[in-house]
């Protein structure tokens, strides 16, 4: 801080009345638990974080192997808070991976979503200045040369992914190969071909790929041979696999969150999202090695839906014993949390309150603290009166709906737009917010996702049914954004069969820069189009961004934003023309519009040449794999 002095009243009020301290919705969310900044009162609810570390602590020094724990507290008290400290904590101090599981996808699907969520949380910066996956590879690696050869040079995390970035891309590969035809001397393994794509992450060109693979998504023809590796490997076994090895070398914190969702239920099997991650977590932890899993929910959560399950799900949930509960606030917690706020509000702007309670006063706050209220309820308290005492000016209060739309639409998903399931869904309740409405000629009865007989079966997402000039119509979409193979043919080969699924028109929602072979565009795209006038909509980030944020807060309208069904509907229709919602969409006009009959040309695959440097003598074939090895890990010292 630069202004020593003592601000004056005047410009405290001036700042105060341009921007509210308390302004962000007071829930927390993933860019919360992965973010750089965290402030945290860390005496408040301590007790609860502290039994993960201890936890931690218990099972490195070999006294259990795994276990798992529930914090069950109402809503506001700080449950995605002390998943944030434990992150934030382990970032600095180390002690373990960490793993946040806060949007599932399909249901249905949900132990393929958890191999996409593993992968994206091991893709976060871990203690060493690397991703989590860099440390796990470089474990992987230092044990491989501990087998190869005799009292090896060993490598700190962020000198392996520095020589990786300096080696040509030749000398990578040949070390890549050869460092996963070791590895099995030192660990057996089910799968080389996933240790391989994990030392893959090493390579900063190539980690993007590799964590895709690992995610379970399919890499396109040329990139999978490149890597030499399988288009696709989407399992559980996967994932099993991938927590064997990261249970030889480290303890791992899996958080399971948003689990609260009222309406989030399973439509094949009818379990609600907090059962079917029970079974999860009960699967997970019968073959963790070394970890702790945590969930988090409210009481009504754990009682009425995961205790009704049977005891070896539920017991294997909080392996621990009974669920954690938090503390509401008491005055002093208040004074502490408003304190610290206020504090990074004011150093920001460079200002110094005589009283660094400004404008609240500390009798206010420890009177609020007797109501024993949640963190929510005192943050919005705050917000609501966070009015400094200027005559003759009101504050003029936010939308509650455009507030909670503004902080999803901050956020930052990992690899959201490869998300078929997240797309989908977002395109499908963009469209049932104005049935009964026309757009582009097209007047909307009924949006329904159920267009296939098996309900696993998530290639066509949805049909919109309605009238066209008239005449009836039947538009289905598919949102594809698979690299290529089989995925993208089964559902490009569904889009074309219009008796089937009863469809008067197909429609193919897929990126631009999501190239497809000459083959699958004659085969399917070419007659989708041309000859049976279906249509290619453009995915654009900026046009479906809007649409992924609220849907997100109709989501959580009641656990998170305390909001109606009915105002998201009227800030749609009032302000949807402003922010992309609605009908006034361009993605969703585009949809309804009349079809081009244009094949989009720049979408088709160049013929790749083959043309590869030759191989120095120092990464030439040889048969001595651990001279290899050894050869170029060597030159890290050079």
């Amino acid at each position: 801080m630069t202004n020593s002095s003592v601000s004056s009243t005047e410009d405290l009020n001036t700042a105060l009345l341009s921007q509210n301290p308390f302004a962000k919705p007071s829930n927390l969310n993933a860019t919360d638990v992965w973010g750089k900044s965290f402030s945290d009162v860390e005496t408040l609810n301590a007790h609860a974080s502290n039994a993960v570390f201890q936890a931690l602590e218990q099972i490195s020094a070999g006294q259990y192997s795994t276990t798992s724990i529930v914090i069950s507290a109402q809503n506001g008290t700080g449950k995605t808070h002390i998943i944030s400290r434990i992150r934030h904590r382990l970032q600095v101090q180390g002690g373990g991976l960490f793993v946040y599981a806060g949007k599932y996808g399909d249901l249905s699907q949900i132990r393929q979503g958890f191999q996409r969520i593993l992968a994206e949380s091991l893709g976060k910066v871990g203690s060493q200045g690397v991703t989590q996956w860099q440390e796990l590879a470089t474990e992987m690696t230092n044990h491989a040369l501990k087998v190869v050869k005799p009292n090896p040079k060993l490598f700190s995390p962020k000198q392996l992914v520095e020589r990786f970035k300096t080696s040509k891309p030749p000398q990578v590969k040949k070390l890549v190969k050869d460092l996963t035809k070791a590895f099995p001397k030192a660990k057996d393994i089910n799968d080389p071909d996933i240790v391989k794509a994990i030392f893959w992450t090493l390579s900063d060109e190539e980690s993007l790929y590799a964590i895709k693979w690992l995610e379970g998504q399919e890499l396109a023809y040329n990139k999978s041979i490149e890597l030499e590796l399988p288009s696709q490997r989407q399992s559980f076994d996967a994932v099993l696999q991938i927590l064997d090895l990261i249970s030889e070398y480290k303890e791992l914190v899996i958080c399971f969150d948003e689990l609260d969702t009222p309406d989030a239920y399973d439509a094949v099997s009818g379990l609600h999202i907090s059962q079917i991650v029970a079974g999860l977590i009960k699967d997970m932890l019968q073959n963790l090695s070394r970890g702790v899993i945590l969930s988090v929910m409210m009481p009504n959560q754990w009682r009425d839906k995961v205790k009704q399950l049977p005891g070896g799900v539920y017991n294997k949930v909080s392996a621990q014993g009974n669920p954690i509960d938090l503390n509401y606030m008491d005055g002093e917690s208040i004074v502490e949390l408003v304190t610290l706020s206020l504090r990074n509000y004011y150093e920001v702007r460079n200002l110094v309150p005589s009283d660094p309670l400004y404008p609240f006063t500390e009798s206010q706050l420890r009177n609020l603290g007797k109501e024993k209220p949640t963190i929510r309820e005192v943050l919005d308290w705050c917000k609501k009166n966070c009015n400094p005492p200027i005559i003759g000016q009101v504050v003029k209060e936010d939308d509650p709906v455009e507030t909670a739309f503004t902080k999803e639409l901050e956020q930052e998903p990992e690899n959201y737009l490869d998300d078929n399931f997240q797309l989908a869904d977002a395109l499908l309740f963009g469209f049932q917010t104005f049935i009964g409405q026309t757009v582009e000629r097209v007047t909307i009865e009924e949006v329904t996702d159920k267009v296939c007989k098996n309900k696993t079966d998530k290639h066509l997402n949805f049909k919109i049914i309605g009238k066209e000039n008239g005449q009836p119509v039947k538009i289905g979409v598919a949102v594809l954004q698979y690299a290529g193979g089989v995925s993208l043919s089964t559902g490009l080969g569904k889009l074309n069969d219009y008796k089937k699924f009863d469809l008067t028109r197909g429609c193919l929602v897929r990126s631009r820069s999501k190239k497809m072979t000459k083959p699958m565009e004659s085969k399917y795209l070419e007659p989708l189009i041309r000859e049976q006038g279906g249509e290619f909509v453009e995915l654009k980030e900026n046009e479906i961004k809007p649409l992924i944020a609220i849907r997100a807060v109709y989501q959580k309208r009641e656990v998170d934003y305390k909001l109606s069904e009915a105002e998201i509907i009227k800030f749609i229709t009032e302000k949807g023309a402003e922010k992309m919602l609605g009908s006034t969409n361009p993605l969703l006009k585009e949809i309804l519009s009349d079809p081009s009959y244009e094949v989009p040309t720049d979408m088709i695959e160049e013929e790749p040449i083959v043309s590869e440097e030759p191989m120095t003598s120092d990464v030439a074939e040889s048969d001595n794999m651990e001279e290899g090895i050894n050869t170029l890990l060597s030159k890290i010292n050079a």
